[in-house]
């Protein structure tokens, strides 16, 4: 058996828990040397590769298709949006569409009733879509530009059912990855508390909790962040492919870094790739993605710096296992509640 076969057959058991103290003890010393932590990245990948029931994404063009034909069939004020849901847990991929022309029928029923007065016709008002995911679930939507969101757990989103002639505003709370369809006459942007992100075309992911610091991580094209005062936008930062801005809000200052684009897309995937973050941090991502307690008894450990890769499509325990090896912790888990010592 080669050297390679060999640590990732003992990479394997001991995600299994089948490892003896001394091949542990193995695990926990080879984990700082590079090509062990390359092994351990192919190990998770080809653990989160299915082989049987795979369930295909939705067919896009056949959404948009479906979209287009009924605005051109007259009934403008008319949109769809189609949902896809699944759990982190476990990616298995449903379908939901939502409607909005049902409340637009009504409404101009009911507008037919009202006599005609002698004053300046108003516009219709917007009816807007809103997603909502709790902790333990993500979510794939197609907006009425054909842009997709990628809806992390935890996160809401809000638009209107038709974007406006001259602008496609958004407004999130929580983390998405955007895939936004470029139209240059129609710029694309993103209202996160105070702060606004605004582009063309591109991909790009945007966290955005509340009360926490935003952060904009751009993969393709071109992204400008600003924030909005008393009306005014004033420039953070202009983000080209493989670069990144986290904006405190309290201290008003912005932090400016790069990231492999790799990294960013892995997230849309269900992988979390961490570089040198604090297990505080990661402990915070884990409970909203897999809707748990996460309990650090330790401050020491707390602030431990981390390097690692996750996949979050394999069971709780698994992930906490690999993790405990990479910041050199104990740990106990309880149904829904993990005590880190």
């Amino acid at each position: 058996m080669d050297y390679i076969t060999e640590k990732k057959n003992l990479i394997r058991k001991y995600i299994n828990g089948e490892c003896t103290a001394e091949e542990t003890a193995e695990i926990k010393l080879l984990l700082s040397r590079d090509d062990l932590s390359i092994l351990f990245d192919e190990v998770m990948d080809e653990i989160a590769t299915p082989t049987v029931g795979v369930q295909h994404e939705p067919d896009v063009e056949q959404a948009l298709a479906k979209f287009h034909k009924k605005q051109s069939a007259g009934n403008t004020e008319d949109s769809e949006v189609n949902m896809v849901t699944f759990p982190s847990k476990n990616i298995k991929l449903r379908r939901y569409l939502s409607y909005a022309a049902a409340v637009l029928l009504v409404i101009g029923s009911v507008s037919l009733l009202i006599p005609r007065l002698k004053k300046p016709k108003q516009s219709a008002e917007l009816v807007y879509q809103h997603f909502e995911n709790p902790n333990g679930k993500r979510s794939k939507i197609l907006l009425p530009d054909s842009s997709v969101v990628y809806l992390g757990s935890g996160s809401t989103l809000s638009f209107p059912s038709k974007f406006a002639a001259n602008v496609r505003a958004i407004t999130l709370n929580g983390e998405a990855f955007f895939e936004v369809t470029k139209n240059p006459k129609r710029p694309f942007i993103i209202h996160t508390d105070n702060v606004v992100t605004r582009v063309l075309g591109t991909s790009f992911k945007v966290d955005a909790f509340s009360n926490q610091p935003v952060s904009v991580l751009v993969s393709t094209g071109k992204v400008r962040v600003d924030r909005e005062v008393n009306k005014i936008l004033q420039p953070i930062a202009v983000l080209l492919p493989g670069q990144s801005v986290v904006w405190n809000g309290k201290t008003a200052q912005a932090e400016l870094g790069t990231i492999p684009v790799s990294d960013i897309l892995a997230w849309k995937t269900g992988k979390l790739i961490f570089r040198k973050t604090k297990l505080a941090d990661i402990a915070a991502i884990l409970q909203r993605t897999y809707n748990v307690a996460i309990q650090i008894n330790s401050p020491a450990i707390a602030e431990r710096q981390i390097r690692v890769n996750l996949t979050t499509d394999i069971p709780l325990s698994k992930l906490i296992r690999i993790l405990s090896v990479a910041g050199n912790f104990n740990y106990k888990i309880n149904q829904n509640h993990v005590n880190i010592f």
